[in-house]
Formats: structure tokens, sequence, C-alpha cells
């Protein structure tokens, strides 16, 4: 069931929109902030952008099977943009017309951008990762041990930027340790190994970085051993919610620098709107609709 301001391909069907409309694409969806957060930049922007008038960020309730629908309704009634959440950034490799190298080196898209016949795909989940950790701890993956977990759409994204970014090694942990090996293979670089979240040994050093989705309810376990955190590492949790994860909440118990998924979010959303729109959005009514406190 959809709450009243989400839209459906239902709903999309019937509706007529102002053009260059932009949204997130997800499944579930209810729980996620980036409506809040880019209508809050918009609001922002438009007295000196007058042409965002009547732009408006969608939230869309849409599953696997009716992405590929989804998409043509989207383009048929004019929107620029979306972003692409849980679970579709894989399945829309094969839907995009084109891909960036970022897309392409990732596997995994979370930004479309609109053409004149379809769509453009990209991903700015690694860049929003890497800026977000810049913003946290003044320097970004270069020269660090990265302990990833998950293999989905976002941990391919932030895997192939830690790589470009010049981590020192990569050990990717999935609760299916076979994904994570399909990542590893896929990767391509010596410098990473794959193996099941029971086999995680964690460096005093190490950025541990949680793409999986537990997290997302606050009862879900911590994908991580807390027994393995240490003075040192720091711990950025991809998911968000009212509620801190058990993951978050063991780090602070055990002193250890975290965050939450929101400065990410903010980041990969403020890239993928200059995508859209040619310039970066303003950051504190993005951070004020996120309830994001400044590092």
């Amino acid at each position: 069931m959809s709450a009243p301001d989400t839209l459906t391909p239902s709903s999309l069907r019937t509706t007529e929109f102002a053009p260059g409309q932009l949204g997130v694409i997800g499944d579930p969806i209810a729980h996620s902030l980036s409506p809040a957060m880019h209508n809050a930049a918009i609001a922002k922007l438009l007295p000196t952008n007058p042409r965002l008038a009547g732009v408006r960020y969608h939230r869309l309730h849409i599953t696997a099977e009716e992405l590929p629908e989804a998409l043509a309704l989207l383009h048929a009634k004019g929107f620029a943009g979306v972003n692409l959440t849980v679970p579709h950034k894989i399945q829309a490799l094969s839907l995009a017309e084109s891909l960036s190298p970022e897309a392409r080196r990732a596997e995994s898209v979370n930004t479309l951008i609109r053409t004149a016949t379809g769509w453009a795909g990209d991903t700015t989940d690694g860049q929003g990762f890497l800026e977000a950790l810049r913003e946290r701890t003044g320097k970004t993956t270069k020269g660090r041990p990265v302990i990833l977990l998950g293999s989905g759409g976002a941990a391919r994204a932030v895997a192939a930027a830690c790589l470009a970014d010049g981590c020192v090694s990569l050990l990717l942990h999935n609760r299916d340790a076979a994904k994570a090996a399909d990542l590893a293979s896929a990767l391509g670089d010596p410098r990473v190994q794959a193996a099941g979240l029971a086999e995680i040994k964690a460096s005093p050093e190490a950025v541990i970085v949680n793409c999986t989705t537990l997290g997302l309810k606050p009862t879900d376990a911590s994908p991580f051993p807390s027994a393995l955190l240490a003075a040192g590492q720091f711990v950025f949790d991809t998911t968000y919610g009212s509620e801190a994860s058990r993951l978050l909440m063991d780090a602070r118990e055990h002193g250890i620098a975290c965050c939450d998924g929101r400065s990410m979010l903010r980041w990969q959303g403020a890239l993928a709107f200059r995508l859209w729109n040619g310039m970066l959005p303003p950051e504190a009514p993005m951070r004020a609709a996120l309830g994001e406190t400044a590092p």
C-alpha cells in the first residue's frame, strides 16, 4: 500500500505534470527522505531560478516488474530525471540507453537523466560516499583499508569509488558469500577479497561501510561484530532511520567515530541535482530537511 503522496504506475497514467519533474523510485519507498531534501533545495533556489517554477521531486512506489513501464511513463510525462533506490540500481543498467563511465565501472545506476529518446544512466552513490566521508573525517579512503558489507547496487558503486580513490585494500562481506565473490570478480582488482559476514576480520584503522539493508529497521541486528570494533576505525552506516541502527549504537558504545547515511544521501542527491540542473543545490535546506547535524 502506498502513501497518498506517493505516485504509482496507476496514478502516473492519469496525472499530468509541468515539465521538468524529478523523483525517486523504490520498493519500499515510504521511508525515503529524498523528496523533503530536494524540495527544500528547490524552494530555496526558486527566487533566483524561475525555470524551477512548478518543479517538484516526487516519491514513486514502483516494483521491479513495473520499472520498465514506469520509466516509459515518466519519459512520456516529461520528467527531467529520477533517482533509483532498492531494488532498481542493477536492473536499470539494461533500461538506460547509455551509461556513464562511473555507472559502467560500478555496474549500478542510481540516477537517470532525460534524453530525447530515453534515459542516460549514471551513479552518484560512490562519489557521494567519498564526499560525505571527507566531510566527516577530513579525508577519503585513499591509503586506507575498507571493509564493505553488502553487494547490492550501492555497495557496487561504493566499492568502485574506493578502488578508484586509492584504498589500500577492500574486503567485501555479504550474507551470501557467493554474491560477494561475484562482485569481487567483477571489480577485477587484486586489492579486493570476498567472504561471508561470519568471516569478518577487522584492522584497527579500517573504514567500515554498511551497504546492507540491516539498519533500516530499529530491530535489525548489526551486520558487524561489536567485538571487532577498535579505536581508529570509522563506521559509516549508509542506512538511516528515525532511530540509530544497532551498528551505530555499538560504535558509539565503543567510542568509535561514526555516521549514518544522511550525509551520503545529501551528497549523492546534490550530485544528481547537478546532473539534472547544471548546479549544486544549497546545502543548508537539505541538511535541515534531513534532520542532519553538521560534523
